[in-house]
């Protein structure tokens, strides 16, 4: 069986494989070999029933055995069933012996004359296989297996690797039962181990064909095969291995070779370890990873005969396993960057539109005055970097006093305090901003030097916020409080910071306010506002005992 089909496959177990190939090859007696195949291809199949059927001389059917697998993959019945019987036998496994021919059943694409089988009608399966067993151009008998599960799709049964490993594995049993027949002479005896040497050179020839490095060594630590693969992977020269004696193999790895530590590791590890198989993977100090499959072989009586590993070079898929890591960190990063984490771990789950409200907030839009003016004298490139270099600095800010920054519009920077998670402390903490802003902007000035000044607005209030549509995400705020807040930005003047009665009641014992009096605000009518001029001194007075 060849490695490189068999290791993508999640139910394969390659050393169980190997070792039940083994196994089969070494069985002489027709009853235990029988009853040994049924549990082999049944447990590697996963069929629910299974049979091995014997032919006489005019290759008729003349004995069948069958074998139930229940869930837990014992076999639960093995009994022989007679063949004269029209309902104990499927009636493709007659035309198999027949006509010399592998033959598939599925229930969905049922041949139409298979409803007059008394098997069928009896016992309906959904899906079935037939394997003739050939050797030496002889008709020995067939192996048949047979499916419950509704959907054959679905079902092992279909799947091509499964079918070639089974393949294999009748081969295997085809070869034994010929050999078992022709042990009486000297000259049948030659013929098996014609037959084994066949069978030995296929599964050599598969095994150099595989893509895996692959090793066996007996219990006494003799190295019993090998594959050029494994040669190259380890770069060993394959002299070396070929003058290993007796029990040298780990002493000469560890002491001769001087090879890397993590196939001397591995190798130690399987023997220690009391687990049949094992996995890891071996990083090699050449940035080289290794995935390395170990399982123990051991006769059907539970004798240890030795260990085989697998070696696999997964440096490529390790290597873009970390790149697409940190392709999506980046992407994460750059979600994050436009939406808050919450709202964007809600989005990956769902794209429905998700809006909250939020009764406790603080909004605040700024500014910068007269800029239409001011690029007119400048090139495009030239404002795009005058507005980064200040929005770069309000970002900063709004990171230092943990607010949420909303969005920009041409040169209007919008940030809400308060939200996604609630805080008591919101009007504080963007007061706090729009000062820490009024400083900056005072050291901003343009490339002919003018000074960049900025109106600055706040509200407090409710909001309702959230994303909205299904492209170019955007988190967003709405409601009264936020037109109220864009109204005092508008209205204010320049380097200063106008805020509502509603702001400067939850703000006015730690900021010194001014009254500016009552204005007509747009939608609202007359408004009280304030201008916000600066933090209070906060005096400490010591006493001394």
């Amino acid at each position: 069986m060849s490695a490189t089909n068999i290791s993508n496959q999640p139910n394969f177990n390659l050393a169980a494989v190997l070792q039940s190939t083994v196994e089969i090859s070494r069985e002489v007696n027709v009853d235990r070999l029988i009853s040994l195949s049924l549990k082999v291809i049944l447990n590697i199949s996963e069929a629910h029933l299974g049979a091995v059927i014997l032919v006489d001389r005019e290759e008729l059917p003349s004995m069948a055995t069958f074998a139930e697998r229940s869930p837990n993959r014992e076999i639960i019945q093995h009994l022989p069933i007679d063949c004269t019987n029209p309902t104990s036998l499927p009636l493709m496994v007659r035309e198999a012996l027949r006509d010399r021919v592998e033959t598939h059943w599925s229930q969905s694409h049922p041949p139409s004359h298979f409803a007059r089988d008394p098997y069928w009608r009896e016992h309906r399966p959904q899906a079935a296989l037939c394997i003739p067993l050939w050797e030496s151009g002889n008709l020995l008998g067939a192996i048949y297996l047979e499916d419950y599960l509704e959907d054959y799709d679905q079902a092992n049964l279909c799947q091509p690797e499964l079918c070639q490993v089974l393949r294999s594995l009748c081969q295997q049993v085809a070869i034994s039962l010929w050999r078992s027949h022709q042990l009486t002479s000297i000259d049948q005896r030659r013929e098996i181990e014609e037959a084994l040497q066949r069978s030995n050179s296929l599964l050599k020839s598969q095994r150099e064909a595989s893509v895996d490095g692959v090793l066996a060594v007996d219990e006494q630590g003799r190295i019993v095969s090998y594959n050029s693969r494994f040669c190259q992977l380890w770069q060993i020269p394959e002299a070396v291995l070929q003058s290993v004696e007796y029990g040298g193999l780990l002493s000469l790895l560890q002491h001769h070779l001087q090879l890397p530590e993590g196939l001397v590791e591995a190798l130690e590890n399987a023997y220690d370890s009391t687990e049949i198989y094992t996995q890891q993977e071996i990083y090699l100090a050449n940035d080289r990873v290794f995935d390395c499959y170990s399982g123990q072989v051991h006769s059907p009586e539970g004798k240890f005969y030795g260990m085989v590993w697998y070696f696999r070079d997964v440096t490529e898929r390790i290597r873009i396993q970390q790149e697409l890591q940190a392709e999506r960190d980046r992407s994460e990063s750059l979600l994050l960057n436009m939406l808050p984490e919450g709202i964007a771990k809600k989005l990956k789950h769902s794209r429905a539109s998700m809006a909250d409200g939020f009764e406790e907030v603080s909004v605040l839009f700024a500014d910068i005055v007269g800029f239409t003016e001011l690029s007119s004298h400048m090139s495009p490139t030239e404002v795009v970097g005058l507005l980064n270099r200040i929005f770069s600095i309000f970002d900063n800010l709004c990171d230092r006093h943990k607010l949420e920054k909303i969005k920009t519009i041409g040169d209007a920077y919008m940030v809400v305090s308060g939200l996604p998670q609630p805080r008591g402390d919101h009007a504080i903490a963007i007061a706090n901003m729009a000062l820490d802003m009024q400083k900056a902007i005072a050291h901003v000035k343009s490339r002919d030097g003018v000074q960049i000044a900025m109106r600055i607005g706040i509200n407090s209030g409710p909001v309702v916020a959230g994303v909205i549509g299904t492209k170019k995400f955007i988190y967003d705020l709405w409601g009264d409080t936020v037109n109220v807040a864009s109204r005092m930005e508008s209205l204010g003047t320049a380097n200063a910071i106008q805020v509502t009665e509603s702001t400067y009641i939850r703000i006015r014992e730690q900021f010194n306010c001014e009254k500016r009096g009552i204005i007509m605000v747009k939608g609202k009518g007359e408004m009280m506002t304030y201008w916000l001029n600066s933090r209070k001194e906060i005096n400490t007075k010591l006493k001394i005992a």
